[in-house]
């Protein structure tokens, strides 16, 4: 009889199986991403100008690697850097987003307001994609990789805050210091496995 039941008023289990999708729904990406498994990561790395640099040196980052990356090697980046305008010893550092280096919109970098130690979590948005930032020592920068496939086709970036330590202009070189989370689509950015 209560297979019966069942069967002749399918109807009823509609109201519950709706409610459930809408509770799983709301809850954010942690239900849809795979579990955080990867601790967040800090490196230091240097970066030369795009231009009036000699070719074998690195100017671009790849955040998913990560590792620095050199131009005419690879198109795997999510930003670059350059010296531009004034004289050698007074010309503006840039952080160039992809998108600003004639690649698709995607990933970007926006300064931050707060200093590096105490960014816990990266915004999902603001990420200026189509123009370089300008940049001097002790910036905080934050910056969204280019999107990434983390889960039966959720593709998010891969989000981290990035610090100008020093500038070399006679070089034409950039010291940073980065703090990455390798959990596709996690934004945590404190020490640890990141919960969100």
């Amino acid at each position: 009889m209560s297979d019966h039941s069942r069967s002749s008023n399918p109807g009823r289990l509609r109201p519950a199986l709706l409610a459930l999708a809408l509770g799983i729904s709301g809850c954010g990406d942690p239900l849809t991403l795979p579990p955080a498994t990867q601790e967040t990561v800090e490196l230091s790395f240097t970066l030369y100008a795009l231009t009036n640099t000699p070719v074998g040196t690195p100017s671009a980052y790849n955040m998913v690697t990560p590792a620095t990356v050199r131009t005419d090697r690879s198109i795997d980046l999510d930003f670059a850097v350059d010296m531009v305008g004034g004289a050698a010893g007074d010309s503006t550092v840039v952080i160039i987003p992809r998108g600003a280096l004639g690649f698709q919109l995607d990933g970007g970098v926006q300064r931050a307001t707060a200093p590096f130690d105490s960014i816990a979590l990266a915004p999902v948005s603001g990420y200026v994609e189509d123009a370089p930032l300008p940049v001097d020592s002790g910036d905080v920068v934050l910056v969204a990789s280019r999107r990434q496939p983390c889960n039966f086709g959720i593709n998010r970036p891969h989000y981290a805050k990035l610090r100008v330590e020093s500038v070399n202009r006679a070089q034409r070189s950039v010291a940073f210091k980065i703090r990455i989370d390798p959990n596709c689509g996690y934004r945590g950015l404190a020490p640890g496995i990141p919960s969100n």
